[in-house]
């Protein structure tokens, strides 16, 4: 029996059990079967602690190349963009290519806030900003399928569930309307190189992760693109699939959000290419049997906290899905 594995990070006793840490442990511990264990990032600013491979410091950003691609974290160790920074590392590795060839750069977002206005990401201006980094393929891995504006935009989500705070009301209202003002220009901007035909950048699904920081980085020049099937992508996880009868995914939690846009949902797509079963571990599960199967899951399995918790969990898995 062969199995892929798509590890993210598992709460421990004192601090999470890192995800490189977690594939080990669960190709270590799961016993009559070829186990291969990738470990795989949140979606979020830190995706790429995750990836093998030397790291370099471009800017204000740490640097790992992953199946050729260049994927960027924050270099200050930070679980969050600061615009500025993240500008002087993406103009700094557009001069580095200003003669070619053009490499794919990949900024995961995830749907965290960015530590400061996103629209400074654009430093001089979204104009300017999309012509300096021309030399470069830029991608937004994005954790949130949110429009910029309108009823299922950034606002409706500060709303949600606390429709009768009159400040949250007043604080959703004022970010729909400075958000409207920027991309009414932006939008313009971006209409001008793509291929979007009549889609306003600011109606496009992912234009509003990360509190906006996704727009800016679209608006200047970035494809959006689902965060965890586009990590799935860089971790050789889909060569492994190819041969695999089972495809696992192991959270720290899973909730609705996870089955929508997370690794449980990786790996049922990853699953879903070739027929094969693909089941969540995760440590606390409130999900129904009717939502996991239109996720596309066979099964979901808990285990403990920590080490020894996830150990064992990985051999009870082990013994449910032996052949």
């Amino acid at each position: 029996m062969r199995v892929t594995v798509l590890a993210q990070h598992w709460p421990g006793q004192d601090a999470p059990v890192p995800a490189p840490e977690v594939a080990r442990i669960v190709a270590d511990a799961w016993a009559g079967a070829s186990v291969d264990a990738f470990p795989l990032g949140d979606g979020g600013a830190r995706s790429a602690d995750a990836l093998a491979g030397p790291r370099t410091r471009v800017g204000g950003a740490e640097v790992v190349e992953a199946s050729g691609s260049l994927v960027l974290a924050p270099a200050d160790g930070s679980g969050r963009w600061e615009p500025n920074a993240l500008a002087s590392a993406l103009l700094g590795l557009a001069a580095e290519h200003a003669a070619g060839p053009a490499p794919t750069v990949v900024v995961p977002v995830g749907d965290t806030p960015a530590a400061g206005d996103a629209t400074d990401v654009w430093l001089g201006g979204v104009e300017q900003m999309r012509s300096g980094l021309r030399s470069i393929g830029l991608v937004a891995a994005v954790g949130s399928q949110r429009p910029l504006l309108g009823l299922r935009g950034m606002s409706a989500a500060l709303r949600d569930g606390r429709e009768n705070d009159h400040a949250i009301a007043l604080a959703s209202q004022e970010q729909e309307e400075r958000w409207g003002a920027i991309a009414l220009s932006a939008d313009a901007v971006a209409a001008k190189r793509s291929l979007l035909g009549g889609q306003r950048l600011s109606d496009a699904p992912g234009s509003g992760a990360a509190g906006g920081l996704a727009y800016c980085l679209a608006a200047a020049g970035a494809d959006l693109q689902a965060a965890a099937p586009l990590l799935v992508s860089l971790t050789g996880a889909p060569e492994a699939a190819a041969e695999a009868d089972l495809v696992v995914a192991i959270v720290p939690e899973l909730t609705p959000r996870d089955l929508d846009e997370g690794a449980a949902r990786a790996a049922a797509l990853l699953a879903a290419t070739r027929g094969l079963p693909a089941v969540v571990l995760a440590p606390d599960t409130r999900i129904g049997r009717r939502d996991l199967m239109n996720a596309g899951l066979a099964g979901v399995h808990e285990g403990q906290s920590g080490v020894d918790g996830l150990q064992d969990a990985v051999r009870r898995l082990a013994q449910t899905w032996r052949q």
